[in-house]
């Protein structure tokens, strides 16, 4: 169910979002063409999903009801997309055309054009049971948008939980960190806690050495690749060993200062990793962590970082709140359509495809169905062959394990 849920969200914001794209749906003075989808927050009330244009800094999040849910759900619904205007400057609410017998879209359209319509920047789309892609605009923008302007958004940012290096045990101790936060074990910001408490040594400007860096059960955590056993600043470390004293130690220290307003290694890890976790909602905008973050970290906690649940649950969470099972499903489609490509050639189709969709706001440097170095979801699939979910049958050539996602995504709540 949840997969089925999560696959009609996906089929019928890609047809809005093209619809917006090609100039037949406008939101609001022309605004649609230049959308393109982002992250949405883990903080109280979270959309289904969230476009963006950032030349008119104007976002609008839609809610998506399926076909199963009940009538006083659908009326949620409503409810919802009114309140994603707190954040955003419009909303959509998109139901399904009929539920079971029932006539929702004339009830939903008759409701938005009496009360809504003209009242508050909040539409209406409806689609086909049978036929999910095929959306329809019943009831559009009536009504100035919100004039607030939240601040530039991230134009690199992603809808998905972009992965960049960080093992499933590391995951966790992040985790630990922010439930310490929460039960007041410290003051201070809960990935600065991390970083000074177990990744970094406290001797580090006087040894020069790096450290292991251990769970919560006290094992050393590998790379994500799990060949070998995860340090911060090995390579930085062999580079400057023969700097003097003075010069190496001051080299380090810029590295690893928590205190640091520009680029360095803490601001840059800080940046990946807390991305990662927001995006899979375990902690908010806030840095806090959530309900699902706590839940998801007692399992780490009492079945261990490295358990078989513990990772299958961590694996879905990727897969449904991170976004990584649209990826999967559009990156197969692009493999079974070019059999004789290599992986990495995929990976570059798809990128074109995603910006040209709007999936991805558009590389202005990088010329329509030009290719690019297919660095694109190098990470994600570092991370998917490591949780099963992508298997490698010969050199640049890999397949996804369908059997494996399909039981994933369909553990029961936590």
């Amino acid at each position: 169910m949840q997969m089925n849920h999560h696959i009609l969200a996906k089929t019928t914001t890609e047809s809005v979002l093209s619809h917006f794209k090609d100039k037949s749906w406008v939101c609001h003075d022309d605004i649609g063409p230049n959308f393109f989808r982002i992250s949405t927050s883990a903080d109280f009330p979270s959309p289904d999903a969230t476009f963006y244009d950032d030349e008119n800094n104007f976002s609008v999040s839609f809610e998506f009801k399926p076909p199963t849910e009940t009538k006083r759900g659908v009326l949620t619904g409503v409810g919802q997309s009114i309140a994603y205007l707190r954040e955003n400057n419009a909303s959509y609410l998109i139901a399904p055309q009929k539920l079971d017998d029932y006539n929702l879209g004339d009830f939903l359209t008759d409701l938005f054009n009496t009360q809504i319509s003209g009242k508050i920047p909040t539409g209406l789309i409806l689609y086909e049971n049978d036929h999910p892609e095929n959306v329809n605009l019943a009831v559009n923008i009536n009504a100035a948008p919100n004039d607030r302007k939240y601040g530039k958004r991230d134009i690199d940012s992603r809808y998905w939980a972009k992965y960049q290096d960080l093992p499933i045990p590391l995951f966790h101790l992040l985790l630990h960190c922010y439930f310490l936060k929460k039960t007041h074990a410290f003051k201070d910001d809960a990935f600065k806690y991390c970083w000074q408490n177990y990744m970094i040594s406290k001797k580090i400007l006087e040894d020069f050495k790096p450290q292991f860096i251990y769970d919560c059960l006290g094992q050393p955590i590998k790379t994500p690749a799990g060949t070998k056993e995860m340090v911060i600043l090995e390579k930085e470390l062999k580079k400057i060993e023969k700097l003097p004293l003075e010069e190496k130690r001051e080299c380090i220290r810029a590295k690893i200062d928590t205190n640091c307003t520009g680029d360095n290694m803490f601001n840059s890890c800080k940046k990946n990793f807390t991305s990662f976790l927001k995006n899979l909602k375990v902690i908010d905008s806030a840095g806090e962590i959530t309900d699902a973050g706590f839940k998801l970290y007692h399992l780490g906690l009492v079945n261990g970082p490295n358990s078989r649940i513990f990772t299958d649950y961590f694996a879905r969470e990727v897969l449904m709140t991170g976004y990584h099972l649209d990826l999967i499903l559009d990156l197969d489609k692009v493999i079974r359509e070019n059999p004789k490509s290599s992986f990495t050639k995929c990976r570059s189709q798809m990128e074109c495809q995603y910006e040209e969709k709007g999936f991805i706001k558009r590389n202005p440097n990088r010329k329509a169905k030009e290719k690019s170095k297919a660095r694109f979801l190098k990470q994600e699939a570092i991370l998917w062959k490591r949780l099963g979910l992508l298997e490698e049958k010969s050199k640049d050539c890999c397949c996804f394990n369908w059997k494996r996602i399909t039981e994933i995504c369909s553990l029961s709540d936590l």
